[in-house]
């Protein structure tokens, strides 16, 4: 079976001014049998460099674009409604609408709470209307992300929280809602026992797995985060399940590929 990296960047700056570096990551990705990486939107530049990489790519990249809380709370509302209007228009070709969501942590809200929560709310009608599956970024906001998902409803594909890292209990709320929940390099932290129960009780049909490269390092890793190290995450939650590093893989990328029809 062949693997998935269920979140990723590769379109990031870091990664997107030197194509010799993509080309050596796919690669590296290949031999481990990973081959497909659904990207995480942010902003309406980098949606155009998702498109030029999976130009180049189109057999392993999966377009998905979203207003980041980042963008939203580094932009004053005209901006924000001009992407939006940016995004409707793109979505068509797009697997999934995110990242959206809210970020409710004092350096990255500033004043932008009410900003975040209105744009939120449009990329929820968006998914609805274009009938996708959502990628939602929500930090230290879940209680008020869970409010808004039961007063406007959760789009018909539902999609999944990326790089949680939260209880069980957090993850219970959005899983009764249909959404399922992706794990990066978090778990491979052992002092992160709050998520490490939480991974020991997940129904496995829940969860997927996914890098959130070039961010999100596993323990010990060095430099940029790369797609390959699905690995270590998957070895952290085989240890966690009892399972082999392949059967957690097997197990995230079936959901992954069940979420997105595949």
């Amino acid at each position: 079976m062949k693997f998935v990296d269920a979140h990723s960047h590769w379109a990031d700056m870091r990664f997107a001014q030197d194509s010799s570096q993509i080309d050596r990551m796919l690669q590296a990705c290949l031999v481990k049998n990973i081959d497909f990486f659904l990207q995480g939107g942010v902003n309406p530049e980098e949606w155009q460099r998702q498109i030029a990489i999976k130009a180049r790519y189109p057999e392993n990249i999966g377009l998905c674009f979203g207003l980041h809380p980042y963008f939203v709370s580094d932009s004053e509302v005209e901006v924000c409604e001009a992407a939006l209007d940016e995004l409707s228009k793109l979505l068509p070709d797009a697997m999934a609408l995110g990242e959206a969501g809210l970020d409710f942590r004092p350096h990255i809200m500033k004043e932008s709470e009410l900003l975040q929560i209105e744009m939120f709310e449009n990329q929820i009608e968006l998914a609805k209307v274009f009938q996708k599956p959502m990628v939602l970024h929500i930090v230290q906001a879940h209680e008020k992300a869970n409010q808004i998902l039961e007063i406007w409803g959760s789009p018909e594909r539902k999609g999944f929280l990326h790089a949680f890292n939260g209880s069980f209990d957090t993850a219970k709320k959005f899983i009764d809602k249909g959404f399922l929940i992706s794990v990066g390099g978090a778990i491979t932290h052992e002092k992160n026992s709050k998520l490490r129960d939480c991974i020991s009780k997940i129904p496995l049909e829940y969860l997927l797995i996914e890098s959130d490269s070039p961010d999100q390092t596993p323990a010990g890793w060095r430099g940029l985060n790369e797609s390959v190290s699905i690995y270590n995450v998957a070895e952290a939650i085989a240890n966690i399940r009892n399972l082999s590093v392949f059967d957690v893989l097997e197990i995230g990328s079936g959901n992954f590929k069940r979420l997105f029809r595949l």
